[in-house]
């Protein structure tokens, strides 16, 4: 029989068809309504804006989330921390907080309640921190396992406060072509189903994860990392670009659920704050909703009427049970984990496990058909750290007698600038102050501004001669104020400018006793070895930059018992 072209276009049409629908994402499975003991407030978090990279405005980024029956939404437009954040407010009954996303040497960096910085902050990634920590601020390592290099966090020495666990910009980067074909082709009919397929469980992130939490508490989030724009890098809305995937296809796919003391009031201030505390304090909780909805779950440990919620601390490990439940569709699997090992597994959505063991303790619930290789977590909750020593306050620079020590040659300090800065010494400080020589060197007086215009390599710098090298000494020590917050570069040059080393201070109206290893310096521009050759340093500098200073700044400080220390 002799089909006709019409009939073999139909056939072909529907067998086209056919395996488009069998292809097509599941729709999330139906969990029972869930009753938790407190209130939760579910929102996203990092997402980008028309005011960075992002496609949409704040306004129409707060109506996607409501559409998505979200309670508030965190964005975190990139920037420099000089922007002041705009106040938390409801937009079309959403609560709208604002954050930045910040550039370190050793990644990105998402800063939540920050206020706006004195300075640029960018630089290596513990400066950056120590400067976030100085403003108040929360510091969330960016999709640390990006597959994109220049994107992955670096810096893990660094005492980040938090993770992403999960990154809806990154987890697509290593899916075969067959995954992202599918999830393209079944975008438009069941967009967060569609976006879930990209998911996986990321073993080695949890795993770090599960270790880092044995020493302090570090809260994990789940990030939209939404910007609904693919395209042109270009940010500027007049680039060619398509809104893909939207921001409310990627609100639906996961959120995170926050746990609080009292539900929300409505005030916006009143409310961030709580949400905020929550997230610091670990009180959160990931929902996949692409592939059950509604969800939530409670874990606790109690031992002699003492009760810890997740995110919290119990210190003796005897007599402690942990407890958790969730509300799951059937075949709903939940997993205790000690130090990212299953240690109990349940089919029942409920947990009851004496805690023998010190340990850093998680629950996942997983739901069978979840995708991903290994399969993504419907819900994810943050840990309870039971049995385990809780973190300390940064030691303050060591102020132990040296070895031996040697004063800089300040008073041979000479200037260096670029062709339209300021650099001087201010000559009459320096004359007063011969009374009050530290072992026979005067304080350096410092007046300093950078050239306006565009970021063109503007600097100015104080630098101090170097006899016999720097190989009898370990750590370079002084004392620092500034007439206002500013933070400064001290490098060390060996042989030419072109080699040089370095890590950045804070300084202010408060006299500081800056104490740096020599070897924590870090390369600038190239150099032929990783650390300082010491036995070759012959200047030591201190420079003020376009790194952590706008151009056309200008300030004065001073330094003094300049030191080589062992």
């Amino acid at each position: 029989m002799k089909l006709s072209r019409r009939k073999i276009a139909a056939v072909v049409a529907a067998a086209g068809l056919a395996a488009w629908l069998v292809l097509l994402p599941p729709a999330p499975a139906v969990a029972p309504p869930w009753t938790g003991s407190a209130p939760i407030a579910r929102g996203a978090y990092h997402v980008h804006s028309n005011r960075s990279d992002g496609s949409g405005t704040v306004d129409a980024i707060a109506q996607a989330a409501q559409r998505a029956g979200l309670q508030f939404v965190i964005i975190t437009d990139h920037g420099d921390g000089t922007r002041p954040p705009e106040p938390p407010q409801y937009r079309h009954g959403v609560l709208v907080i604002d954050a930045v996303e910040l550039n370190t040497d050793g990644g990105h960096l998402v800063a939540l309640d920050l206020p706006v910085a004195p300075y640029p902050l960018a630089g290596a990634a513990a400066d950056v921190l120590e400067d976030v920590h100085r403003l108040g601020g929360f510091g969330i390592a960016a999709h640390p396992d990006s597959p994109r290099p220049s994107l992955g966090w670096r810096a893990w020495e660094a005492a980040v406060d938090g993770v992403e666990w999960l990154n809806a910009d990154s987890t697509w980067r290593d899916e075969p072509q067959t995954t992202l074909a599918r999830a393209v082709l079944g975008y438009a009919l069941r967009g967060p189903g569609a976006l879930a397929l990209l998911l996986d469980r990321p073993d080695d992130l949890l795993a770090r994860w599960d270790t880092l939490g044995a020493t302090r508490s570090v809260p994990a989030l789940a990030a939209a990392d939404a910007h609904a724009r693919l395209g042109a890098d270009d940010p500027d809305p007049s680039s060619l670009h398509l809104p893909f995937p939207g921001y409310e296809p990627v609100f639906r796919t996961f959120s995170n659920h926050v746990v609080l003391d009292h539900g929300l009031t409505g005030d916006g201030v009143v409310d961030a704050a709580a949400v905020l505390a929550s997230i610091r304090q670990g009180r959160v909780f990931t929902v996949v909703e692409a592939l059950a909805s509604p969800g939530g779950i409670e874990f606790a440990a109690e031992a002699e009427g003492q009760v810890v919620q997740m995110g919290g601390a119990i210190g003796k490990p005897a007599g402690v049970v942990l407890r958790s439940r969730a509300a799951g569709p059937p075949g709903t699997t939940l997993r205790l984990l000690r130090n990212g090992v299953v240690v109990h597994e349940s089919v029942t959505a409920t947990v009851e496990w004496p805690a023998a063991e010190p340990g850093v303790y998680r629950v996942e619930a997983h739901v069978s058909g979840a995708p991903g290789s290994p399969p993504v977590p419907w819900i994810l909750s943050n840990p309870i750290h039971v049995g385990l020593p809780r973190p300390s306050a940064v030691s303050p620079p060591s102020d132990e007698a040296p070895v031996s020590r040697i004063p800089a040659q300040s008073a041979d300090g000479t200037i260096e600038r670029g062709v339209n800065d300021v650099s001087e010494l201010i000559d009459g400080q320096i004359a007063d102050a011969r009374s009050r020589r530290f072992a026979g060197e005067p304080p350096v007086g410092w007046r300093y501004a950078l050239s306006g215009g565009a970021p063109a390599g503007q600097y100015a710098a104080v630098q101090l001669p170097v006899v016999g090298g720097l190989a009898a000494f370990d750590r370079v020590r002084f004392t620092v104020t500034a007439a206002a917050p500013v933070r400064v570069w001290v490098q060390v040059r060996a042989g030419s400018a072109t080699e040089r080393w370095g890590r950045t201070f804070y300084a202010d109206r408060e006299p500081r006793v800056i104490d740096l290893r020599l070897d924590s310096l870090m390369p600038i521009g190239a150099t032929s070895s990783a650390t300082p050759p010491l036995a070759r340093v012959d200047s030591l500098l201190f420079v003020i930059d376009t790194l952590n200073n706008r151009p056309g700044t200008s300030g004065s400080m001073t330094l003094s018992e300049i030191a080589f220390v062992r």
